[in-house]
């Protein structure tokens, strides 16, 4: 008899790099079944999706899974590859069509809201997979926004997924990565590099431009922008636009289509062809001004809390947990209550998570701590 994932092929058409993707995800112990039948199995993937397979009588194989990929993709041909991660851990065991029932499986497919959480996921799993799905579609807006041709800048406080959204996205795509968080100690040649008769020593540009001129895709992500100094903030204004071809050539470069282009003194002129480098940007606001001439050059994508995240709590504290961001947005607190310090909560009510937040908050702003302890007993809440 064949198996589910025999069965799987054969109804949709199954992706290479996904394929690849879910093995991996398999191989590291990404599936958790919590459902095994004869007609149908359940798996929470990577901690965060709800994945669900099964064989209505006398039909072929149905699958649905609640990431963005799947729901927004083309899912009913191409399954993602937490469907195809499912298969594959359950591939040892058949899915033989059962006996008649008159009802159907699945709902027919709307444009979903956020998957219902499941009682069956122990409460911390449920937060996580709400923090999975947020971080998923904070991806989408980057790859929306790269698609575009922009080079986005996500703007949003510590904690709320920016750096994981990015490298999620590199990772789902296939592209190749390279990263620098910044410092008020970098100079160009960290940002470049340093060239002398005795040594070579690539930054992260020259890195990330020699991968593109080798024909690589990649993404450039310069984490934690406004903590550059003026002398690294004034180099990154090049890049972040593109030189066209004819400009290009006329500086001796053997260039085809637009480039970008950087340039230090103690390394010289770096270059890539615009489509391999991609460039996105992430940074707190807290404390910073954000150079005019910077926005002006990038796509700025606010970063807030997911309002699904919220819900998994209950009201009170999820109305405390709002004011936390609402108040970092309003630029009154330095941090929120974050998405780490979130996914550590044992139940739907543990006020503990506010109390390790005040604890944080009390060291960089005594004041502001106090302040927010009274809105958290204004709210009915003790901690």
């Amino acid at each position: 008899m064949p198996t589910l994932y025999d069965q799987l092929a054969q109804t949709y058409a199954v992706e290479v790099k996904r394929a690849d993707r879910a093995k991996e995800i398999v191989a590291h112990g990404g599936v958790t079944v919590t459902h095994l039948d004869a007609a149908c199995v359940r798996a929470v993937i990577s901690g965060h999706y709800a994945v669900e397979i099964a064989s209505p009588v006398g039909g072929p194989i149905i699958a649905q899974c609640d990431c963005p990929d799947y729901q927004h993709g083309q899912h009913r041909m191409r399954p993602c590859k937490h469907i195809l991660a499912l298969a594959l851990e359950a591939s040892g065991q058949p899915l033989p069509v059962v006996p008649s029932d008159p009802d159907p499986i699945f709902d027919p497919l709307p444009d979903p809201d956020p998957a219902p959480v499941s009682s069956e996921i122990p409460f911390r799993e449920q937060v996580r997979r709400a923090i999975g799905r947020a971080i998923d579609a904070l991806s989408a807006q980057v790859y929306t926004a790269l698609a575009a041709g922009e080079v986005p800048f996500l703007i949003g406080p510590t904690g709320c997924g920016k750096t994981s959204a990015v490298r999620a996205l590199a990772l789902d795509r296939g592209w190749g990565f390279e990263e620098i968080t910044g410092s008020a100690s970098w100079a160009d040649a960290d940002l470049v590099g340093l060239r002398t008769d005795h040594m070579e020593l690539p930054g992260v540009f020259a890195r990330a431009f020699q991968r593109g001129r080798n024909g690589e895709e990649l993404l450039l992500f310069l984490d934690e922008a406004t903590r550059f100094n003026i002398r690294a903030m004034d180099l990154l204004m090049r890049p972040l636009q593109a030189t066209p071809a004819a400009i290009a050539r006329s500086m001796g470069l053997p260039a085809q289509g637009e480039v970008r282009l950087v340039e230090a003194p103690l390394w010289g002129l770096e270059w890539t062809p615009l489509e391999k480098v991609r460039l996105v940007l992430a940074a707190n606001p807290w404390g910073a001004a954000i150079d005019p001439a910077l926005i002006r050059r990038v796509w700025p994508i606010r970063v807030e809390l997911d309002t699904a995240v919220a819900s998994c709590f209950d009201n009170r504290l999820a109305d405390a947990i709002t004011a936390s961001w609402s108040a970092v947005a309003n630029g009154e607190l330095p941090l929120p209550v974050e998405y780490q310090g979130l996914s550590s909560a044992a139940h739907p009510g543990d006020t503990s998570i506010l109390t390790a937040y005040l604890l944080r908050l009390s060291v960089i702003d005594p004041a502001a701590a106090e302040g927010f302890k009274t809105v958290v007993k204004g709210i009915g809440l003790s901690v």
